[in-house]
């Protein structure tokens, strides 16, 4: 099954608790410190269901969201057509390995571990490279990824979320195996949609998962046109990196 198929539908339930707010406004601060002209517009790589883009959208930014999961973007564009807005956001379905708009933007963002998701080194640069792209030489890049000294310190766990939805019970169960030589975890989930204790719906999807490393992730940039501007930990620009911090945010500049 497809990353993002059949998890789709449950997924804006599954994390109604994720500040989106807090991480556009986190988006702002790096975009007032490092840009080297004010931010118009906006490349939402891994758009998923518009979260971050319609919020920036209505901060006046003119975004245009990507994904590859037809059914993630189905929820976006549904949620955009209560958008009130003069700039409502546009989406595009289309692998960001292969994306080609034809265009530049002032910012290109991948956040929610997007960046993560591309497990081989050829995605991973071809993922970059779909970035650079988009940037005129001055753009900036900003992406978060699973930190691997977090990832192999802490080690990923097995771990249960349980939401409520529209009167029914969502469920979902999440499984790591990790795999130390390819720097990846496979998340296997199950979530389970219940109504009076009885079974509604059971689905099954695995996530595979790279975590990543700063020099690792510098050479990487480097290779594709940027310059690294900024490690840290998410949501806390002004930190050092440490091996408790599970997510890292880099921020990356373009150059010629």
């Amino acid at each position: 099954m497809a990353v993002f198929s059949a998890y789709a539908q449950f997924y804006d339930a599954l994390y109604q608790d994720k500040d989106y707010p807090a991480e556009c406004d986190f988006l702002e601060q790096i975009f007032a410190r490092y840009a080297n002209a004010p931010i118009r517009t906006v490349l939402d790589l891994g758009c998923g269901t518009g979260g971050h883009a319609l919020l920036l959208a209505g901060l006046g930014y003119n975004v245009t969201g990507v994904d590859c999961s037809a059914k993630m973007l189905a929820c976006a564009q549904a949620k955009a057509a209560a958008f009130e807005g003069s700039n409502m956001p546009t989406f595009q379905h289309s692998d960001i390995c292969t994306l080609d708009l034809g265009q530049t933007f002032d910012a290109v963002i991948a956040m929610f571990a997007v960046i993560s998701y591309q497990t081989t080194n050829e995605d991973l640069m071809a993922a970059l490279r779909t970035a650079r792209q988009h940037l005129e030489p001055g753009g900036l890049f900003v992406f978060d990824s699973w930190f691997g000294p977090a990832v192999l310190t802490q080690k990923p766990t097995d771990r249960y979320k349980v939401v409520e939805r529209d009167g029914e019970r969502i469920i979902r169960f999440a499984s790591p195996t990790t795999d130390i030589l390819h720097h990846t975890v496979r998340v296997d989930y199950k979530i389970l949609r219940l109504k009076d204790g009885q079974v509604l719906e059971e689905v099954d999807e695995s996530h595979n998962m790279r975590f990543l490393f700063p020099q690792e992730v510098t050479h990487y940039l480097n290779e594709t046109g940027f310059r690294v501007k900024k490690l840290c930990p998410f949501l806390r620009l002004a930190d050092e990196l440490r091996e408790r911090d599970w997510n890292l945010v880099v921020v990356a500049e373009a150059h010629e």
